[in-house]
């Protein structure tokens, strides 16, 4: 029995957050239909205008606090999205702040990884070119070398720059959708 009634409740308050104007219509009528009854069960006595106005006066106050009912479901209604919409920024934020990290950290260990060899290359390159100044074809060699150990280099940095760059746009775009939504 008192699942039976708490499902019933539970039905009855979807309602009245589905259809809020189509309930307040309904008790709003039903009310008029009482005073409707109660004036013409009697209506044998006579009656002034007042009377009239003091038999169906409370018809009004109903009205407005259906308005005011309304108006306050409606500020809750927003107040609820607006926090949904705050927690997805926020959640936005925070996945932004992890791809943030594991980039950093990735290219930090690539840097590491291919710096640290390169740096070796080129200090080997740099004592080649000394002990070997007069040798054309080796300085050759070794400016190609040089050469490739930039290109390496700048690579990785634009590599760094791209991924940098994504992340700014993707939080334009996330950014952007929170406040279209807004």
């Amino acid at each position: 029995m008192k699942s039976i009634l708490k499902n019933l409740w539970n039905k009855i308050k979807v309602l009245i957050k589905s259809y809020p104007v189509v309930v307040a219509a309904i008790i709003i009528y039903l009310y008029y239909l009482i005073t409707s009854i109660n004036l013409f069960q009697t209506y044998n006595v006579k009656r002034t205008f007042i009377d009239y106005l003091l038999q169906f006066d409370s018809l009004i106050f109903m009205w407005l606090a259906v308005a005011a009912f309304l108006q306050s479901q409606k500020i809750r209604q927003g107040h609820i999205e607006e926090t949904i919409r705050r927690f997805e920024i926020e959640k936005q934020f925070e996945i932004q702040k992890i791809h943030t990290k594991v980039v950093n950290e990735m290219t930090t260990l690539l840097q590491d990884h291919v710096n640290n060899p390169l740096a070796v290359i080129s200090v080997t390159t740099k004592e080649i070119r000394r002990k070997f100044e007069t040798d054309a074809d080796i300085i050759k060699w070794l400016d190609r070398i040089d050469s490739s150990l930039q290109r390496i280099h700048n690579t990785i940095r634009d590599i760094q720059h791209y991924e940098t760059q994504k992340m700014i746009e993707e939080s334009n775009k996330a950014l952007q959708k929170g406040v279209e939504k807004i």
